[in-house]
């Protein structure tokens, strides 16, 4: 009896497995909060030893990724975090306005059925990761917290957060 349950359980999953899954519908979008900064004084320093080293793990975890577009905010530190993953990929790194959520709206609403990276800031990744899932899932990202993925994933209706460290 046990046999012909696990049997009857192997077909089933073997059926379900065949079964030809849309991806043409499934959006994937990673949010990333850019790497440490040099405390320079400025508005707009550039990445220090160590986020330079964080921009290029991060391009090393999702080079593979299948992304089709990088965006970041005209920032240096923003800039230098995505270049690494955009060298490797033969991507331009493009503008977008992290703080209008309409637009950015529209711009995930363009990219239905790919995979695309932002690279923001403490305050704005929060904002955009809890404006695709409708609800506050996550708050201001602490000011030495550099080391969060947020992967929201999008089909249909549906919503699915995963938040990695890297």
């Amino acid at each position: 009896m046990i046999i012909c349950c696990c049997f009857h359980y192997a077909t089933f999953t073997f059926a379900a497995a065949a079964q030809p899954i849309d991806t043409s519908d499934f959006t994937t979008v990673i949010l990333v909060r850019h790497a440490e900064k040099a405390e320079d004084g400025t508005r707009d320093p550039d990445l220090d030893v160590y986020g330079k080293a964080r921009a290029n793990r991060l391009a090393q975890l999702l080079h593979a990724a299948n992304i089709s577009a990088i965006y970041s905010t005209p920032f240096k530190r923003t800039r230098q975090t995505a270049n690494p993953l955009a060298e490797i990929l033969q991507l331009e790194v493009l503008d977008y306005a992290p703080l209008d959520l309409d637009a950015f709206s529209q711009l995930v609403a363009t990219k239905k059925g790919q995979t695309i990276v932002l690279i923001g800031h403490s305050n704005t990744v929060p904002a955009m990761v809890n404006h695709l899932l409708g609800k506050e899932a996550i708050g201001q990202l602490g000011e030495t917290e550099y080391d969060k993925i947020f992967m929201v994933q999008l089909m249909g209706e549906s919503r699915q957060l995963t938040t990695l460290s890297y």
